[in-house]
């Protein structure tokens, strides 16, 4: 029965052995047929996604807010990249990342707040932007005037 280990020399022994040992720590190596888990939690690739943001740092801000968006704070990591999508101009991608936060939570003051902003914006589906908007005054969020200022935008555009 032969193994690997019994054509190698010492001296590459040793090297494969680090090198093995190496990839192990960061994560590069397959276990089991799995690749190694994640070093971080959901809620920390979220502050990740946060700090690259206000670092502006939209592109690595989307990575981490993408690896958030596995975990509990799937809906929030979501309206984070809608955030991003809307502040580089891409809407279409905005709203569908608002749109995938309420699917995750419906009750995400938030994401219900920036959908409506983002069809006030585009004078479109004034009806559900005004229904999205009241339902976020509804859940008794604060600052009310963030939520007031958006009903009133809808308001405008109508």
């Amino acid at each position: 029965m032969g193994t690997c280990w019994k054509t190698v020399s010492p001296h590459h022994a040793g090297v494969l052995i680090a090198l093995l040992a190496w990839s192990a720590l960061t994560g590069c190596v397959q276990l089991g047929g799995r690749r190694a888990t994640d070093a971080l939690t959901p809620a920390e690739h979220l502050k990740l996604g946060l700090s690259y943001e206000h670092a502006g740092q939209p592109d690595l801000a989307l990575r981490e807010y993408e690896r958030a968006a596995v975990g509990p704070e799937r809906s929030v990591a979501l309206t984070c990249q809608g955030n991003v999508y809307s502040a580089r101009g891409q809407l279409p991608e905005a709203e569908a990342s608002y749109r995938a936060a309420l699917t995750a939570n419906p009750d995400n003051p938030t994401a219900l707040n920036n959908l409506a902003w983002l069809l006030a914006g585009q004078s479109r589906a004034l009806d559900e932007a005004e229904r999205l908007i009241r339902r976020a005054i509804g859940l008794g969020v604060e600052p009310r005037e963030v939520y007031a200022d958006t009903l009133a935008a809808v308001l405008r555009a109508r």
